[in-house]
């Protein structure tokens, strides 16, 4: 418990000890160092015994120089100071849940050592002061004169509602909240488009490989503290969407945005040369201001968004040949069908949004943007194809488009653009340049990837040279073959085999998969991480996989496996795991339209600790279900279209169980309709029990 003056205050309310109660005690020795005194300084003035206390006090009254120990005063940098205060208020917050862990601590104590190792000026006379007037006792702000913060991602927060919350000056955070002052009333976008505009415009000067996470860093800051809030969710592309919050409409309020910063063309005739960042509505769209748009020759985020009945449908040929230094380019969601030819003079474009327009084709003159990071083209239903040179924009980071849907093929050679993050699918071809090997050096990829037309790859040697498994930013992989596959191909085995996806994915989905046995790294308890699984017809399996031993399986869809006639010992374990929990994270299991399916044996005690959704529907074959006796923790029970269960376990429902569905199983419903049935019983405690969609009183 340690010295009684470390304690945490939180203990002598709860009574409990806690990671977070170390970090308190953490905290106040920290304090302990900056200021040269012991917790507890009996010897000192009354107002100051308490070290913890007497420092707040000082730091709320902007007289922070004097709780420094004179042996710091002249040594310690600003910005590590700063640093140091921050981790100790955090330590120290009368709220556990607040605090920091260890981990956050020593990475912010790394940042403060940074810091002082080059350090410019004395700390005293760049220390952040109170303001007493606007401004919560409890913080303190930084004078936007004196102080300069070098952490872009330094942040100070309150809790207040209607404060303030931001205060960092001329910060590459504050460069972010500048930049959506152009986003007009009410514009929605998700993270990653945000995220992708501030890198396109270098808000931050940083090295590629790290750039994104650090933007990424900064929507979160500014999503915690209201500055950015969720404002819808779209299901389609299973994204959320936010928009500009009320606090940062008042931030920007204060803030002097123009010229630089414009998001319409009301009297701003005169002005336009000195515009970088530009958004407008169609209505405003007309030759007259097209002609005004030519001006702005320092101009570098142009954004047109939509208005309903506009009837713009192109851009004057020209208007590219002047905007030189533009590097963000949004024409989403407008009537645009096609880009002028002078597209080829936007050298400087990072990022380019032609989603949800009927653009057709994109000119091949799109060659010339060396420096094109982003293109968005997902929503354009009327898109052919991808130009012949896009494999040649080898500094392209993520290509957003419906690939399954919008394109036939990829292009010709898309193996060259190595810094891809972003690919939502792959076609594998069968000719030169479209083949899976072409993802051999694309191991920046991110988030999810979809392998299609796996059907082309015609031997486990081509399939290895996807090297799947060195793409550990990957969490979510789909192997999908064709579905017009009508017989047993022994060659799926190997190539399955052969593109073992990297062990950090959190969601697995074979579709259509026409082996007649599935690979040994699927049970791999490697898979650390992986939470999510689908088999889908994989029609020529006649034994499921052994995934028992997966430690963070909590979803198993299995749809469709028509070869597998028993579930045995073998999907819950390999011999040589005998004495293990099988499935110990499993929450959700389903199995549906397994046509050949009759039992399901070889459960232990113990096993399916954490299951409590369960699904069995479309097995016509099935007999026995004593299985169920076993789960400890089921919550929830569907047995739908299973005409061969006649009973119920004979052990009964488990205790745990709160709702019951039977539908289409006209044995088992005789056996448990109502109070005089054999099983009657057996439901009678099940809070919400249907048969046939109709409740049952019990």
């Amino acid at each position: 418990m340690g010295t009684v003056w470390y304690l945490d205050p939180s203990y002598f309310i709860t009574g409990q000890l806690t990671r977070k109660s170390d970090t308190y005690g953490f905290g106040l020795v920290l304090l302990e160092v900056l200021c040269g005194r012991p917790a507890i300084d009996t010897m000192a003035a009354k107002d100051e015994k308490i070290l913890s206390r007497w420092a707040q006090d000082k730091i709320n009254k902007g007289e922070v120089e004097e709780i420094i120990s004179e042996s710091l005063r002249e040594e310690i940098s600003p910005n590590s100071l700063k640093t140091f205060l921050k981790v100790v208020e955090r330590c120290l917050h009368d709220e556990p849940k607040k605090r920091p862990t260890m981990s956050e601590v020593v990475s912010q104590l790394e940042l403060a050592v940074e810091q002082q190792e080059t350090k410019q000026v004395s700390a005293l006379n760049q220390i952040a002061r109170v303001s007493n007037d606007n401004h919560h006792p409890d913080e303190y702000v930084v004078d936007p004169d004196e102080y300069v913060v070098d952490d872009p991602l330094f942040i100070r927060t309150k809790e207040d509602e209607g404060q303030n919350k931001i205060y960092s000056h001329e910060g590459n955070l504050k460069e972010c909240v500048l930049f959506c002052s152009v986003f007009p009333s009410g514009y929605e976008f998700t993270k990653d488009m945000l995220v992708w505009q501030w890198v396109a415009k270098s808000l931050i000067n940083l090295s590629e490989d790290e750039i994104e996470e650090v933007y990424i860093q900064c929507f979160d800051k500014l999503l915690n503290l209201d500055y950015i809030v969720p404002s819808g969710y779209c299901h389609f592309a299973d994204e959320v969407k936010y928009k500009v919050g009320h606090d940062m409409t008042m931030f920007l309020q204060n803030q002097l945005l123009e010229p630089k910063f414009q998001n319409n063309l009301e009297g701003k005739q005169r002005s336009m040369v000195k515009v970088e960042n530009l958004s407008l509505a169609f209505k405003e769209i007309d030759l007259i201001n097209f002609g005004i748009l030519k001006q702005c020759t320092r101009l570098q985020t142009l954004i047109i968004h939509r208005c309903y009945g506009s009837k713009v449908n192109y851009l004057p040929p020209d208007l590219f040949l002047e905007l030189k230094a533009l590097k963000i380019l949004n024409l989403s969601h407008t009537n645009i069908k096609e880009l002028p030819s002078s597209v080829e003079n936007l050298e400087e474009v990072r990022y380019l949004d032609m989603s949800e327009t009927p653009i057709k084709w994109l000119p091949e003159s799109i060659l010339c943007l060396g420096h094109l990071q982003t293109l968005k083209l997902d929503g354009c239903l009327s898109l052919v194809g991808l130009p012949k040179c896009t494999s040649n924009l080898i500094n392209l980071r993520h290509l957003v488009l419906d690939i399954a849907r919008q394109l036939q093929s990829m292009p010709t050679g898309i193996g060259n653009l190595s810094k891809l993050r972003t690919l939502g699918a792959f076609l594998v071809g069968e000719e030169d340049g479209t083949r899976i090997g072409e993802l051999k050096n694309m191991n920046s990829l991110r988030g999810s990837l979809r392998l299609l037309n796996l059907e082309n790859v015609p031997t486990k040697e081509e399939a290895a040279e996807a090297y799947l498994c060195n793409k550990h930013g990957l969490k979510k992989i789909e192997l999908q073959w064709s579905d017009l596959q009508d017989e047993k191909n022994p060659n799926e085995e190997e190539i399955l085999n052969s593109i073992q996806p990297p062990l950090g994915i959190q969601e697995l989905k074979i579709l259509f998969y026409s082996g007649g046995g599935f690979p040994s790294w699927i049970s791999n308890p490697s898979f650390s991480e992986l939470v999510n699984i689908t088999l889908y017809r994989c029609r020529y399996c006649d034994t499921l996989p052994s995934l028992g031993e997966l430690p963070s399986l909590k979803l198993l869809n299995i749809i469709e496996n028509n070869e597998v006639k028993e579930i045995n010992s073998f999907f819950c374990r390999k011999e040589s795991s005998e004495h293990h929990v099988a499935f110990p994270k499993l929450e959700k299991l389903s199995f549906d339209s397994m046509s050949e399916l009759e039992q399901w044996t070889g459960f232990k005690e113990g096993d399916f600790p954490c299951l409590s959704y369960l699904i069995i529907q479309y097995c016509p074959k099935l007999i026995g279900i004593s299985f169920l006796s076993h789960l400890s923790s089921l919550g929830h029970l569907e047995i739908s279209y299973c005409p061969k269960i006649t009973c119920l376990p004979e052990g009964g429902l488990p205790l745990t169980l709160e709702s019951l569905m039977i539908k289409d199983c006209p044995k088992l419903k005789e056996r448990c309709c109502n109070k005089q049935c054999e099983d009657w019983s057996k439901v009678a405690r099940v809070p919400a029990f249907y048969i046939d969609n109709e409740k049952v009183s019990v």
